[in-house]
């Protein structure tokens, strides 16, 4: 097979010349595969990872507790189960009550009766000045382990919110901490509660499943 000066190949033959530049155009036309890697994550994928980060951020906020020794003595101890219960009402007891008893009030009794202890007017009582905290050790056990109900009057004044028990939530000596630090925050001047005490009114009073109604107690 010969070829013209053209390039044409002669007739009855055929060019076995690739056309080296028509193929690079189709090659060129063709989507090129994507590099491996680099492709772009599904958008459910990225909204769970998303949603992910965001309940871990708000579990550990709700639940993580306090960094304080009294928070990690009590996480410690309720994550160990029925024996760790056992060494975190010793440790606790042990420790300084006012402390103690401070974290328990931050974290379960400001939001009724606020961090100044005077409570909300007409609502929630205030914790200082209060007969009902520094009088009869008894009666404010009772009130914390099972709540209070009704009208109520402290220091010459009317409230009626109520109060939820605590029972189900405070170890003796949690109760017996926060006890204490309320009888002597600020004014008041009154002895600190025991975790026995507790314990025992929690016994005496184990059948009950309502709360207290002020005219039951003695403030």
């Amino acid at each position: 097979m010969t070829h013209g000066d053209g390039g044409v190949p002669e007739a009855g033959g055929v060019d076995l010349q690739p056309d080296v530049e028509r193929i690079h155009r189709a090659i060129r036309r063709e989507p090129h595969d994507p590099v491996e890697g680099q492709e772009r994550a599904p958008w459910f994928f990225v909204a769970t990872v998303a949603l992910t980060l965001f309940w871990g951020g708000w579990y550990l906020g709700r639940y993580g507790g306090e960094f304080n020794t009294t928070s990690h003595i009590a996480l410690g101890a309720r994550d160990a189960g029925t024996a760790g219960a056992a060494s975190y009402q010793k440790a606790l007891a042990i420790a300084d009550p006012i402390v103690a008893g401070q974290s328990v009030y931050q974290r379960h009794c400001v939001a009724c009766h606020q961090s100044s202890g005077l409570g909300v007017a007409g609502a929630f009582p205030p914790v200082i000045g209060s007969e009902w905290v520094t009088g009869v050790p008894q009666t404010l056990v009772r009130i914390l382990l099972h709540g209070l109900q009704g009208p109520v009057t402290v220091a010459g004044v009317s409230y009626t919110g109520a109060m939820p028990a605590w029972k189900e939530v405070l170890q003796d000596a949690e109760i017996a901490a926060v006890a204490t630090y309320l009888r002597q925050w600020e004014a008041n001047n009154a002895p600190a509660v025991a975790p026995d005490l507790v314990a025992s009114e929690r016994t005496a009073t184990a059948s009950r499943t309502t709360a207290y109604m002020a005219s039951e107690l003695t403030p």
